[in-house]
Order: C-alpha cells, then sequence, then structure tokens
C-alpha cells in the first residue's frame, strides 16, 4: 500500500448502539488512536458533526444543538456513578 493509500484508509475507532434498555453499547479501539487527549478531541469532532445532524433533521440552531449536546454530555459525566461492564479487554495487539 502506497502512503497516499494509507493515508485516505479510514480506522473504525467507535462502533456505539443504543441499547434496549436505553444504555450505551460501546466498543472503542483505543489502539488506533494514541492518547487519550486525542481521543477527546475526536469525541468533540464528533459532537460538531451530531450538532449538525441534529440541526438539520430537527430544524433546529446547529449552535443551539451544539450546546445542548455539550450539556447533555457535562451532565452525564457529573452523573457518573456507576461501573462500566467490559465485555472484551483492550490492549495494543487488538
Amino acid at each position: 500500500m502506497s502512503e497516499t493509500e494509507d493515508s485516505l484508509s479510514t480506522k473504525n475507532l467507535i462502533e456505539a448502539h443504543i441499547n434496549n434498555e436505553g444504555y450505551a453499547d460501546v466498543r472503542i479501539a483505543a489502539y488506533q488512536l494514541e492518547g487519550a487527549y486525542n481521543f477527546g478531541r475526536f469525541l468533540a469532532d464528533v459532537a460538531r458533526h451530531g450538532a449538525l445532524a441534529y440541526a438539520t433533521t430537527w430544524s433546529l440552531d446547529e449552535g443551539l444543538a451544539l450546546q445542548q449536546i455539550c450539556s447533555g454530555l457535562s451532565d452525564q459525566l457529573r452523573e457518573q456513578n456507576s461501573s462500566i461492564d467490559i465485555i472484551e479487554a483492550g490492549g495494543l495487539d487488538s
């Protein structure tokens, strides 16, 4: 594979679904992106894309949609009081 082909390839970093109980079912291939800080920046980009998707789907202002996403994210992070069930532990050889 040439450098150009490699730079154009994509990697699946997150697979996320809402299960029947309304909770997130998430798999993260952390080995695909080095550094937790970079993962945070990736999530910020996902939030921006989400704001555009919600704005166009629900006829909202994109800035308002982004604010609502950020508010939901902040509230959820503050209210974390449960453990996460590990389905498959990660590693660099995943």
